[in-house]
């Protein structure tokens, strides 16, 4: 995306047009998947410092300009809602820290809302969002997956 609809994007969410916010949607627009808040610390161009880029991402994700996710070390994940395919679910990796996006079948995705719907009515909860992520090691090299054997 183009600065002008980062901007577009901020305004049509109400939050005010800063340049650690345009910096941080920039980095995000242009990952090829998640990042934690170190990479997109790592990967602006501007020096911004670690406590903002966390408020930013915190103001995103209020909007609902962002998702995030947590690794299994705790690891906060962060990337565009609006920029991916759809609602999809994660498989990460915990030897390459690599994250696949992955799309459930619809009957699964709806057995999932189901449930969803089910839980979120027993407890009186209202749900607006759900996530899944799976995590495990890939195969690359066949390293991962021997050295989880020994």
């Amino acid at each position: 995306m183009a600065k002008k609809q980062l901007t577009e994007l901020l305004r049509q969410e109400g939050l005010s047009i800063t340049s650690p916010r345009l910096n941080v949607l920039a980095v995000l627009d242009q990952s090829e998947g998640p990042l934690s808040v170190e990479n997109i610390v790592e990967r602006s161009t501007n020096q911004i410092p670690l406590s903002t880029v966390y408020r930013v991402v915190a103001d995103l994700l209020d909007a609902r300009i962002v998702s995030t996710f947590s690794s299994p070390d705790k690891k906060l994940l962060v990337e565009l809602t609006r920029s991916t395919s759809g609602h999809h679910h994660h498989l990460y990796c915990q030897s390459c820290e690599k994250v696949f996006d992955i799309d459930l079948d619809t009957k699964i995705e709806r057995l999932i809302e189901n449930v969803i719907k089910d839980v979120s009515d027993s407890h009186g909860m209202r749900v607006y969002d759900h996530s899944f992520e799976i995590y495990g090691t890939c195969d690359r090299g066949g390293h991962h997956l021997k050295s989880d054997q020994d």
